[in-house]
């Protein structure tokens, strides 16, 4: 029976790990699409951490979702997002945390300009009725690299770290 047991441990934890995968998923394919409530829907309700540096520390998935939707959902913003190496770790049955490198790339087409930015994700994650959900999130900048094609070739305005100074995200 020992032997039963341990196996439906092993094919749940196969599982959830697939699960967290499909989330993260589910909300880097949302964000390119554009579709905030389904972005929105991939963290769990009430207080959580979204620090994305530059762009600001958010409390709530509302707040992501007012930040995303002012302006990422708008049809001048061309977005990439590529997460992979995913890195999962269980605290127990209900816990998790990952890590998860992302290749992102921004086309403004009316600001004429293209970002590329890497960064590592540093996420936690709760099993929530069922269903696993993002409880924290921490933007690590690796790189980024921003340019304007404005005058009809390609120009570097920034390379570093981060977009910080270049990309504002107030209205």
């Amino acid at each position: 029976m020992a032997e039963i047991d341990d196996l439906r441990a092993r094919v749940q934890r196969l599982e959830d790990t697939e699960a967290i995968r499909r989330l993260k998923a589910r909300y880097l394919n949302a964000c390119d699409s554009q579709q905030p409530e389904s972005a929105r829907d991939c963290f769990a309700e009430g207080a959580i951490v979204i620090d994305m540096g530059h762009v600001g520390v958010l409390s709530s998935r509302e707040q992501f979702f007012e930040i995303y939707k002012t302006f990422g959902c708008l049809p001048n913003i061309l977005d990439m997002h590529h997460g992979t190496n995913s890195e999962i770790e269980f605290r127990d049955d209900s816990h998790a945390r990952a890590l998860w490198a992302l290749e992102y790339r921004n086309f403004n087409t009316e600001a004429k300009t293209v970002t590329f930015v890497s960064l590592i994700y540093h996420d936690e994650y709760a099993k929530i009725r069922g269903e696993w959900k993002i409880t924290k999130s921490r933007s690590e900048f690796k790189t980024a690299l921003h340019c304007s094609y404005a005058e009809g070739n390609l120009k570097s305005l920034l390379v570093g770290k981060s977009v910080a100074g270049a990309v504002s995200f107030e209205k």
